[in-house]
């Protein structure tokens, strides 16, 4: 009768199993680590290629950038070239126009005291104007102290080129031939009159008086603007100590 060892047959079954489940495990963490390194390869290439669009990208966006600031720093300098021209120019427009109305200040000063003078048959007349700074001072003579008053007023409302008005009127007689207006005015009658006797025509001359009122204005004049309004436009004031 035959006699079989099982008991040996199994073991060298199992441990060949055994040895058979270890290498395929060995092969499957063989293969995923494998994976894994490809993977990994794959996923460093992917991020390099991003990495370098991306730097590539951010290098050209700076360049533009600063080809920008270039155009715009050469733009600032230009503005402050004009600017600092326009300032200059501005400047001498200003200095022209202070000559300017430096010029015209008495000129229009004259022609505006001259057109708000008593017009008419009014005996007026002007003696002298005296400037010293902004000060004005007018004294003249009349025989209405009602024309001296118009006068006065035409002076105050003269949109601002005269202001802080003060007058002082005082009167006193004087005879006709030593009023300037009236002795003139006596001359051209003395043709239209017939002969008289002379001796009594004198007599006559020397006994009329007539009362004066010397006048005194204290203002402040104030220059016009160069680019104000022209409150007495440029018209010669050759005329403006004299009466009309």
């Amino acid at each position: 009768m035959i006699r079989v060892n099982l008991l040996e047959g199994t073991a060298e079954h199992r441990v060949s199993v055994q040895k058979t489940k270890v290498a395929a495990r060995r092969g499957q963490q063989l293969f995923m680590l494998a994976a894994a390194l490809v993977i990994f390869v794959i996923a460093i290439g992917i991020d390099h290629l991003w990495t370098s669009n991306a730097h590539a990208a951010a290098e050209t966006e700076l360049k533009r950038e600063e080809e920008e600031a270039k155009k715009l720093e050469a733009d600032i300098l230009r503005k402050n070239e004009l600017e600092a021209e326009l300032k200059q120019v501005d400047e001498r427009i200003k200095v022209i126009k202070q000559l300017r109305a430096e010029q015209k200040g008495p000129v229009a000063m004259l022609s505006a005291i001259n057109e708000r003078m008593p017009g008419g048959q009014a005996d007026f007349r002007l003696e002298s104007i005296v400037q010293k700074g902004s000060h004005l001072q007018i004294i003249g003579t009349s025989v209405s102290q009602q024309v001296i008053a118009d006068f006065t007023r035409q002076l105050e409302f003269s949109n601002g080129l005269f202001s802080s008005l003060m007058l002082s009127i005082e009167g006193k007689e004087m005879k006709v031939d030593d009023v300037p207006d009236r002795a003139d005015k006596k001359d051209a009658d003395k043709k239209d009159t017939d002969k008289k006797d002379a001796a009594a025509k004198e007599a006559d001359k020397n006994a009329e008086v007539t009362r004066v009122f010397q006048f005194k204005i204290d203002c402040d004049y104030n220059k016009p603007h160069a680019e104000g309004d022209k409150p007495a436009g440029d018209k010669p004031a050759a005329a403006a100590p004299q009466g009309k």
